[in-house]
């Protein structure tokens, strides 16, 4: 038996598919492409496949991660080959490794996400954005209201905060690249930073966003690593 963890994009086409079927959807491409996958033991087996952290419905991203055991020794570049001909479009694997050593939990070790966000305004503006940033960063606190199973709170979410820059900007759009907690532990939907900006920064208006995910980070004997890089 082998561990093997993929490096795959999840673009516009695909984005509004939950993360369940998403699993689903691995689950038959991998089934399609013949991949050797072990199944657990029990009443009720199931393909061993895991993901990183789980993407929200409506973002895209060019690096979700995923890990399978198989049942048989298999070279990566097959199964990066076998699987984007079963997968639909919209899903592409762009790399695969063996993972020597199976004890290796790196996927439940993410603890940073970086996001760009394109932003469309309800109207054109001439606001130094890049400032307006600054000083919101600069604040002691930036308190929003979050959705929790309990209901709304209010919740600081300044030091879940890592990066927050311009990238790009025109009248009636601006790019934000940011750096947030991600994780089990700390965990900053880039939503809550919007609601933030929208908040605290006058005259900033949103008619809609686009989220897309740039990169995951995880925590390697403390030095920040991105899990292709770990095998």
């Amino acid at each position: 038996m082998s561990k093997m963890r993929l490096k795959y994009i999840k673009g516009n086409e695909v984005k509004y598919i939950s993360h369940l079927d998403l699993l689903r959807t691995f689950q038959r491409a991998i089934k399609r492409a013949e991949i050797p996958i072990q199944y657990s033991q029990g009443f009720n087996p199931h393909p061993i496949v895991s993901f990183g952290l789980p993407l929200p419905v409506g973002t895209t991203s060019e690096s979700e991660y995923m890990e399978m055991e198989l049942a048989a020794d298999v070279e990566s570049v097959h199964v990066t080959a076998r699987l984007n001909k079963a997968l639909p479009k919209g899903i592409k694997i762009l790399e695969a490794v063996t993972v020597t050593d199976k004890k290796d939990k790196i996927l439940n070790k993410i603890c940073l996400a970086s996001y760009d966000v394109t932003i469309h305004l309800k109207k054109k503006s001439d606001m130094d954005f890049s400032q307006a940033l600054l000083n919101l960063t600069a604040s002691d606190k930036l308190v929003v209201e979050k959705s929790t199973k309990k209901g709304i709170k209010e919740v600081d979410i300044l030091q879940d905060i890592h990066a927050l820059e311009v990238a790009a900007q025109g009248e009636k759009r601006v790019v934000f690249r940011m750096q947030l907690s991600a994780g089990s532990a700390r965990n900053l939907k880039p939503e809550l930073v919007l609601q933030a900006v929208e908040k605290y920064v006058p005259g900033f208006e949103i008619d809609f966003a686009a989220i897309h995910r740039t990169k995951l980070l995880a925590n390697k004997d403390g030095r920040m690593v991105e899990p292709m890089s770990v095998f």
